[in-house]
């Protein structure tokens, strides 16, 4: 096994300090001094590292993406109804997101070069949206026909903002599941009685 050098480590402490703080204060509110600063290196290091901290927040998304994507095609190869397949896709994306991911990306693309934006974007569609359109296109449950897989994956994902803005704030394991299934049942029939 390839013993690791001291870059090595350096480069994964910063991916892992920057990806908390990215989390928890939002792109916008995280500079490369913040993060510098709790890895205990100097910015010129960090920057030896990642060319800048739209670079920086790119790798971070990439890795995140594809865990929860792994994760979403792990979900879509159970025999299991679309509603529980969402209910976990859904706690795999509470797992990792301390805020509403859809949300979370367009508004800390706002802040990018073109050239990175574009690169968030298709991080969003490659691993999150087409995952999720999968679980649609795979399940037995057949869609309205007035909706493509790929919008009621959009849905879904917008849809979980409603959820991001109070699920972190409920006390049970309980009370989690119960308003996740909720929205899923929102999701997927709608308000209507």
């Amino acid at each position: 096994m390839k013993k690791e050098t001291v870059f090595d480590v350096t480069h994964q402490s910063i991916l892992e300090i920057a990806k908390e703080l990215f989390l928890t204060n939002g792109y916008k509110n995280t500079s490369t001094r913040d993060i510098a600063k709790a890895v205990k290196i100097t910015q010129p290091a960090l920057y030896y590292h990642f060319s800048n901290k739209e670079v920086l927040f790119i790798e971070i998304n990439k890795q995140i993406g594809n865990q929860l994507k792994y994760e979403i095609e792990q979900i879509q190869k159970e025999a299991d109804s679309l509603e529980n397949q969402l209910i976990k896709c859904t706690n795999a994306l509470l797992n990792v997101y301390h805020r509403d991911i859809f949300s979370f990306i367009h508004q800390s693309a706002a802040e990018m070069e073109q050239e990175n934006k574009q690169q968030l974007f298709y991080i969003l569609n490659d691993y999150y949206l087409k995952p999720l359109q999968g679980i649609f296109e795979s399940s037995p449950s057949p869609l309205n026909r007035k909706v493509s897989s790929q919008k009621a994956a959009q849905f879904y994902l917008m849809s979980l903002s409603l959820l991001f803005s109070t699920i972190h704030q409920l006390s049970t394991e309980k009370e989690r599941s119960e308003q996740i299934a909720e929205l899923m049942d929102m999701v997927l029939h709608g308000v209507l009685s």
